[in-house]
């Protein structure tokens, strides 16, 4: 984990940790506070619909391009996009690249992976 202002550029967290074959998501823990935690979400296609009952987030995209279906509605996603979802919203990510999307996550409270109940 990467703690105390470290700095590493992301190309070498996702390079570090890409998705195997056949996996289509992996969420690789960068660090975690008291308050919050981030991580490193890649997803080569697609997440089922669910919400975070316990956790608010910030998404930032940082490769690739897709679409994040919140609530009722969509909202394209591209290299810098950010998405701000409160927790109990409905949500899911689509992947529309050829190459798994990265991105920058941030839970708070901090996140254990447990919190992901589908809709």
């Amino acid at each position: 984990m990467w703690q105390g202002g470290a700095s590493v550029p992301l190309v070498e967290i996702v390079n570090a940790h890409p998705l195997k074959d056949g996996e289509n998501i992996r969420s690789v823990l960068l660090s975690k506070s008291e308050s919050s935690s981030r991580h490193l979400v890649q997803i080569r296609g697609r997440e089922s619909p669910h919400i975070h009952a316990q956790h608010d987030f910030v998404v930032i995209l940082v490769r690739g391009q897709g679409v994040l279906h919140v609530g009722g509605g969509r909202q394209t996603m591209l290299e810098g996009s950010i998405a701000v979802i409160d927790r109990g919203t409905p949500h899911w990510f689509e992947n529309t690249g050829r190459a798994p999307a990265a991105a920058f996550v941030v839970f708070s409270p901090p996140y254990d992976g447990t919190d992901n109940v589908p809709r």
